[in-house]
């Protein structure tokens, strides 16, 4: 969450007052009066809400887990080292709330009222992991603590009167408030929880409904609109018809905001939406509340597309989610993951595997959990991060985004609070009930209990980690007496699984699917799984391009150079024709509780093509010490980068007959090659019933061959492209895209596509005298004089805006002769901008302090060194994007590189010279400029260098 620093002192720490103890015990004494009341109310709310809509998983809130080896150790260290000391060492979690109306007022980020809620979500979630009493007692009192900072109007902030719902996150807050009530009302029985987040919701209801307020008008709309997730929730509780009035009035904001919901019936992925912020996930997850609610299939319809496209484009090797905050199309980007998008991320993705009951979703949360998740968590429990990058370095979030602390919270920030729920969730998906029994997710070491909707009850009991061990014995104890079904998660990863009932072996046992098991269990049951764990790897494109990731089962492998005699500078490139000699290795026992503290769980001696062995540990143990590590490794042979499917877009409805395939990845040359293929099933194998080898990028192909449409009308077909080298052939790690062909599909849509010269220019302009651009539309011109040396541009209001409706995604050109009449001072001034969005600008030249820069914005910046620059004399510049390099020229010659994404997923739709297109601040420059050409390709050092020339 790192979104600049806001400076301000926090609230001063006071004692609670007398008479606030007081007030609570009071209504503590009436509790039972109340308890009464609310029941029968709640029974008449549910009569009203009716049957929801059945989903196909659901999680067991009143289940409890004790989880052993590597997993339940940091559950533990979690609530002991976290969870129990975090409010007593930062009282101010609830003095915020004491103090919004007092003076001075508080000087607070604008999201610090989701502290409370995110650590009250992390602590009752943890309550289901650990029968530590004291933690369910800390957990009473600071509920009881916030609720007696509940204003009279039902107000759970931590702002001034004034601001209540207006401003800051503060509908954010509401909602992590209300989630976190919700959850402990369910939990605890606690009916002054729901009474609380009602009388929440109740103000929120007052403040927009029916007032002439909007809640688009509260502004940070992503984090602000995810309240509808919290109010539709409320009404499916209690069939409240103001909450699901509100929440459908947050539903037509969602339109000018994030606009999920028509986003995802067509089509867009997540990433090009108009709010790809990680907050915009819990907005997500209103989408399911609402077709639970109305059974409107278009909500479902768009909640599966959000997060397939989630998984397809933006889920990390690591399991985790975003880049720089959000989603960009590019997870191989060396940007920042933040903890907080990883744990929304998961929680959307146990809302769809509980809806679908698909394995992949629960294939991971596993992932995310053993390494993302508990990647960001230091092994003692004491700290989270805030960024857990693929390769870097580990950092405390309290460290890296300290600009959040504050007198009082000194270790309070987004992540610090909102981490833990990477093991609390585990609640939520390591076992569920099923319509017909039980679903066991989560294969390690430990016991659960749960019950039927018989209420019988069930325990099952696990003796090894299967994912770091290979094998597990399932005991069971039941007293039910009817039989039920267990469904096993037999996960993608699991090579030769098998499966033995009581010593004997069960038939179709499949890697990726669930084993359906119905028999009457009896007490003593067991099942013994076992599979084997070899070395399997992923490749990387973009940035990891030529590098792969290795895993063992769901455990992804890093170096750390704490664990080999050499550094990371002389890491050797991994032998993938000898991964089969790769050995688990026996680390000796530490001597002391801190070495114990740091031991890996996993250790794994690998061949190096240069006959070195490469020591690597799990992901989630590596950099623990504070050193380096590196998730992506060089290769040898290196492998050809993967592939992937734009259109037609996932779930596409298309006609029989002539379609266009496109994918994003390497054009197929030299020893690289790639071929289409397209499949009955979306395991493909005998069912793939189109193979075509391809020369570039995009292919028709006749879908008349594939057959008539079934008799319903349609069919669906699945479709992936696989590339090819001496290393081998290489599939991207995301699951296949699939289409549906139907005769009643409208003609496809294809994007625009760009108006190129008979040399790849997308624009030429001249700027010399009232000549149009030879190539290009120039679609705004303010400027202060044009004749045959140029185009005047003040530095104040003036620029040219071009339109390009096709951004080139690898390789492009821009150059330009400028003139700079004024250095701006204490801001940039640009020369060329492509910007369109935070974080997405495929270009800018950018004058900046003195000196001239070429710059990419793709959820980090990507920025050559800076060269000076003179006012009054010209200059011909160029910035060369190709493959991973980015180069600036300056008079013909190259002054600086810097790496670039190899391919951009931006949404812009404009450029400019002397200003920035979309951005309404300051950012003019005043110059003269001339000669623009914009080139679909990357120029040679020849090319040029004659440009520069041709004066």
């Amino acid at each position: 969450m790192d979104r600049g620093a806001i400076a301000g002192v926090g609230a001063n720490v006071r004692p609670r007052r007398m008479a606030e103890i007081v007030n609570t015990k009071r209504r503590k004494m009436n509790r039972f009066v109340l308890a009464t009341l609310l029941l029968s109310l709640l029974g008449n709310a549910r009569a009203a809400v009716g049957a929801e809509n059945p989903l196909t998983f659901e999680s067991l809130p009143a289940a409890r887990f004790e989880f052993h080896g590597p997993v339940g150790q940091r559950a533990r260290a979690n609530v002991e080292h976290w969870l129990l000391p975090a409010p007593r060492a930062n009282p101010g979690l609830l003095e915020m709330f004491r103090r919004r109306d007092r003076q001075p007022p508080p000087q607070l980020v604008p999201w610090a009222g989701e502290f409370v809620g995110k650590y009250l979500l992390s602590a009752i979630q943890a309550l289901r992991l650990s029968e530590d009493p004291r933690l369910r007692q800390q957990v009473a009192e600071v509920i009881a603590d916030f609720l007696a900072t509940q204003a009279e109007d039902g107000y759970l902030g931590p702002f001034p009167k004034a601001e209540r719902l207006l401003k800051h996150w503060d509908l954010w807050g509401h909602f992590h408030a209300i989630e976190a009530l919700l959850l402990w009302h369910e939990q605890a029985g606690d009916p002054a929880a729901l009474r609380a987040a009602r009388r929440a919701a109740d103000l929120v209801c007052a403040t927009y409904l029916d007032t002439g307020r909007r809640v688009f008008d509260a502004g940070d709309h992503e984090m602000n609109m995810a309240i509808l997730t919290a109010l539709a929730r409320l009404h499916r509780l209690t069939g409240e018809p103001r909450y699901l009035r509100m929440a459908r009035e947050v539903e037509k904001d969602w339109e000018r905001a994030g606009d999920y919901l028509r986003a995802g019936l067509d089509g867009r992925e997540f990433f090009q939406t108009p709010r790809p912020r990680w907050e915009s996930l819990h907005d997500l997850q209103g989408l399911l509340e609402l077709w639970r609610i109305t059974g409107q299939a278009d909500y479902r319809r768009a909640f599966e597309h959000h997060w397939r496209s989630l998984r397809r484009w933006d889920r990390r090797n690591t399991g985790g989610f975003s880049s720089g905050e959000q989603a960009t199309g590019n997870p191989f980007a060396p940007t920042a993951i933040e903890t907080c998008c990883t744990v929304a991320w998961m929680a959307l993705t146990v809302d769809y595997l509980r809806l679908t009951g698909d394995p992949r979703a629960a294939d991971d949360l596993e992932l995310a959990t053993l390494n993302a998740g508990l990647g960001a968590q230091h092994p003692s429990g004491r700290w989270w991060t805030y960024n857990t990058p693929m390769d870097g370095r580990r950092e405390a979030s309290a460290h890296s985004i300290v600009f959040q602390a504050r007198a009082g919270t000194p270790e309070l920030n987004c992540c610090s609070v909102n981490g833990p729920r990477v093991l609390g969730m585990l609640g939520d998906w390591a076992v569920m009930a099923a319509a017909d029994g039980l679903v066991l997710n989560w294969l390690g070491a430990g016991r659960a209990t749960a019950k039927l909707a018989s209420g019988a009850a069930v325990a099952i009991s696990s003796s090894h980690d299967l994912w770091l061990d290979g094998r597990t014995e399932l005991r069971f104890t039941t007293d039910a007496a009817e039989p039920f079904t267990l469904r096993l998660r037999i996960p993608a990863w699991a090579a030769a699984p098998t499966v033995a009932l009581n010593g004997a072996p069960v038939p179709g046992v499949a890697a990726g699917r669930y084993l359906e098991l119905r028999r009457r269990w009896e007490p003593g049951d067991r099942l013994e799984l076992a599979c084997e764990l070899p070395l399997r790897w992923t490749a990387g494109a973009n940035q990891a391009a030529g590098k792969v990731s290795l895993y063992r089962g769901p455990v992804l492998l890093a170096f750390d150079p704490a664990h080999n005699p050499f550094d990371e500078d002389q890491l050797p490139a991994v032998d993938l024709r000898r991964l089969n000699a790769a050995r688990r290795v026996k680390l000796p026992e530490p001597a002391t509780e801190h070495g114990r503290l740091l031991q890996p769980w996993l250790a794994m001696d690998v061949p190096a093509a240069t006959g070195q062995s490469l020591r690597l540990v799990d992901f989630a143990s590596a950099g623990a010490a504070g050193t380096p590590y590196r998730s992506w490794l060089p290769a040898a042979p290196a492998p050809a980068p993967p592939a992937f499917t734009q259109l037609p877009r996932d779930d596409a409805r298309v006609r029989p007959g002539e379609v266009w395939f496109q994918w994003r990845g390497p054009r197929p040359a030299g020893e690289l090659a790639a071929a289409l293929e397209i499949a009955r099933a979306e395991h493909f194998g005998a069912d793939t019933v189109c193979a075509t080898n391809v020369t570039d990028r995009r292919v028709a192909v006749d879908l008349s061959r594939l057959g008539r449409p079934a008799t319903g009308g349609e069919t669906r077909f699945w479709w992936r492209v696989v590339t090819r080298n001496a290393a081998g052939e290489t599939l991207p790690d995301v699951p296949p895209a699939s289409f549906v062909l139907d005769p009643s599909a409208p003609p496809q849509a294809l994007p625009p596509a760009a108006k190129l010269g008979p040399n790849g220019e997308l624009i030429v302009h001249s700027l010399r005298g009232s000549q149009p651009p030879e190539l290009g539309e120039l679609t705004r011109a303010n400027f202060t004089a044009r004749d045959v040396e140029g185009t005047e541009l003040n530095g104040r209001d003036q620029m040219l805006v071009y339109a390009v409706p096709a951004w080139p995604e690898d390789d492009f050109t821009v150059a330009v002769r400028v003139r700079i009449n004024e250095l701006p001072r204490g801001r940039l001034g640009q020369v060329f901008s492509a910007w369109c969005a935070s974080m997405d600008d495929p270009l800018r030249l950018v004058v900046d302090g003195g000196r001239l820069f070429a710059r990419i914005e793709a959820g980090t910046v990507f920025s050559t060194p800076g060269v000076t620059v003179e006012t009054n004399r010209w200059y011909a510049l160029a910035a060369v994007k190709q493959a991973g390099t980015l180069t600036l020229y300056l008079d013909g010659q190259p002054v600086g590189s810097c790496a670039a994404p190899e391919f951009l997923a931006t949404q812009s739709e404009l450029c400019a010279l002397g200003g920035n297109p979309r951005y309404p601040g300051n950012e003019h420059l005043a110059a003269r400029v001339a000669d623009f050409h914009v080139w679909a390709r990357a120029l040679t050092a020849a090319e040029v260098r004659q440009l520069a020339d041709n004066r």
